[in-house]
């Protein structure tokens, strides 16, 4: 290891992350096998859904290929071959991903059965490799991290990740992350949160996710 890390990172958060997108992925393949001929408000809704999740993962994965990754290789060879499998399986899902977003227009357009079938199937292997994907990560490449890397670093990667968003949709990602959150989870996520973050959560960001949850659900 090149070098000296004095302050070992948290890295617990990162898997919070991931819960917001195994709960997407569980989800999002049967809201779409549910959309009906014509329901082209409801097909909109759904397809916002899959974008914002699509949105937050490319913003995960671009931040750890440019950042987790280089450092990890540079200080440990003990896993390294777990390390380009990470590499490996972005590029997997980045093609399972375009593969989704390259429909998604027609669906919210003309939500037909076949096309709802086929979006709802893409999203599902895209869900079963980004579950092992993660699986193997929070088991594997955590550890690494909360050895290898300063707390300091570990905060640059969540600012890198948090910076590929658009602005307008920090608050909705802060949002469910809390959402997905335990009670003692959401203390530390707040203490680390900016204050403006805290705010707004507190007085908008809670109700207008139970909102946007609301409808999604049909609820």
């Amino acid at each position: 290891m090149s070098d000296v890390v004095t302050s070992k990172p948290d890295v617990h958060d990162m898997v919070v992350v991931h819960r917001t997108f195994r709960q997407s992925c569980a989800e999002l393949p049967d809201l779409v096998r549910g959309l009906r001929f014509g329901d082209t408000a409801r097909a909109e809704l759904v397809v916002d859904a899959v974008r914002f999740m699509l949105m937050g993962l490319e913003a995960h994965h671009v931040s750890e290929d440019e950042f987790l990754w280089p450092r990890l290789a540079a200080r440990t060879t003990v896993q390294a071959e777990a390390i380009t499998r990470m590499e490996e399986q972005h590029h997997r899902l980045e093609e399972l991903a375009t593969q989704v977003t390259s429909v998604l227009d027609s669906l919210a357009a003309d939500p037909r059965q076949l096309l709802c079938e086929q979006v709802a199937a893409q999203l599902t292997e895209l869900g079963s490799v980004l579950t092992a994907h993660m699986d193997e990560e929070e088991h594997t490449i955590l550890p690494l991290a909360a050895e290898y890397l300063s707390a300091a670093e570990w905060e640059q990667l969540g600012e890198i990740s948090l910076a590929k968003l658009d602005k307008k949709y920090l608050l909705r990602a802060f949002s469910a992350l809390m959402a997905v959150a335990t009670p003692e989870e959401q203390q530390t996520i707040l203490t680390k949160a900016p204050l403006p973050a805290r705010l707004l959560w507190r007085l908008s960001g809670r109700r207008s996710h139970a909102r946007w949850e609301a409808r999604l659900h049909g609820v």
